[in-house]
């Protein structure tokens, strides 16, 4: 009965966050305050802190799905810096980067008022700050700079670290944002791409290949552009999926039977790709892989990469999906129909990322709909041997 009722309540709201498409997906409820512990945090006071204190906890080793992790995020805590960047994420976040005199930096954000449940106590606060915020700026989906002194006041979040701009070495925040002030002249530069700004600016030693782009909260992804030479898959030294099984989820009811047989036909002979048999050399085991398949109902006409987590996440906490193998990659096959993006990017014919419906990490393919048979295969290809070899998505550079 208890378990019923917890898969009733996840259900539920993931369909709430279903009315607000733009809401984000990965612990959302620990971001908003719908938590069960957010009404212990006491609002009345606050520990003041600094980015290097922050920056200097131990991260954890796991990141529960809907509770808390003492100390940090249940506390409220008051810093300063300078703000330098700032954009509007696709989950209708405001991403903000702050920084102290040595440079050093960390993620502040502030979600978008729909995006709160009602009964979150954090939500007068998140209204405040937002107002505080539009006042002196306006986020766009483009990352911009400025030099303000500013100062915060929010609750200790751990986020994952997924290539964010601004994130902390052990993915601290503070999320949300409750109160902000801005105590200095704000300085401008002009509204820049953040992938030009990347490149250009000199504080950050990272330099993202071209196929590298940001996704709905802020992270980065790989994609495979069709007609793309696929290459050698780029090994960067870290972790590999070492045992890898596939499961297929076809999106929606309008596949026939004979194109579900040739996308699982793609995916069962990839173990004949030379390329795929080359990353043996790098752990992962190249034969007798598990394929499965299932169907899960359709997303929409126009797909963004958080409704793709959250159909999955939907599926695992219904139990049509069973996720409990972090060496599964789950394959995505669009609705032909279905318009495709990854944030403000729809050029591309797959990519692959991660998120956490659980505890345990979801590796997965997202393959666009429309594509010739061959198309499919090579795009499913691309996708699915990067992600064997960097699952975690922050390789390459």
């Amino acid at each position: 009965m208890l378990r019923t009722r917890s898969i009733l309540l996840s259900l539920s709201f993931l369909i709430a966050l279903g009315i607000h498409a733009q809401c984000g997906v990965e612990r959302w409820s620990i971001k908003t305050g719908t938590d069960s512990q957010a009404p212990s945090i006491n609002l009345g006071t606050y520990i003041s802190t600094t980015i290097y204190n922050m920056r200097s906890s131990t991260a954890p080793s796991s990141l529960p799905a809907n509770s808390r992790i003492a100390p940090r995020e249940l506390n409220q805590y008051h810093l300063s810096g300078t703000l330098v960047k700032y954009k509007l994420e696709g989950d209708s976040d405001y991403h903000l980067v702050i920084q102290d005199s040595s440079a050093r930096q960390m993620i502040v954000e502030i979600p978008k008022s729909n995006c709160v449940g009602a009964g979150s106590p954090f939500g007068p606060g998140i209204a405040n700050a937002r107002r505080e915020f539009d006042a002196r700026f306006t986020a766009t989906t483009t990352m911009k700079s400025t030099s303000t002194a500013v100062t915060v006041r929010g609750i200790g979040f751990w986020d994952y670290l997924h290539g964010q701009t601004g994130a902390a070495p052990n993915g601290i925040e503070i999320h949300p944002v409750l109160d902000i002030a801005f105590t200095g002249a704000a300085s401008y530069a002009p509204d820049v791409n953040i992938e030009a700004f990347d490149k250009r600016d000199p504080s950050n030693d990272v330099r993202y290949p071209a196929d590298v782009i940001t996704d709905e909260d802020g992270g980065r992804v790989r994609v495979f552009r069709g007609g793309d030479a696929i290459g050698d898959p780029l090994f960067h030294g870290g972790e590999v999926i070492e045992d890898p099984s596939v499961t297929v989820v076809f999106v929606g009811d309008r596949w026939s039977m004979e194109s579900k047989r040739g996308v699982i036909d793609s995916v069962r002979h990839l173990n004949t790709d030379s390329q795929f048999e080359a990353t043996s050399r790098y752990g992962v085991r190249t034969f007798g892989m598990r394929t499965n398949a299932i169907v899960i109902p359709n997303i929409g006409a126009d797909v963004t990469d958080l409704d793709v987590q959250r159909a999955l996440a939907t599926a695992v906490e219904s139990g049509r999906i069973q996720h409990n193998d972090a060496n599964t990659i789950y394959v995505v096959a669009l609705d032909r129909n279905a318009h495709a993006s990854v944030a403000s990017s729809s050029d591309w014919s797959s990519y692959y990322s991660l998120f956490h419906p659980t505890e345990l990490a979801m590796h997965y393919v997202v393959v666009r709909g429309g594509l010739e048979p061959d198309q499919f295969s090579q795009a499913m290809s691309a996708s699915f041997l990067r992600a064997l070899i960097n699952p975690a998505g922050d390789g390459w550079f």
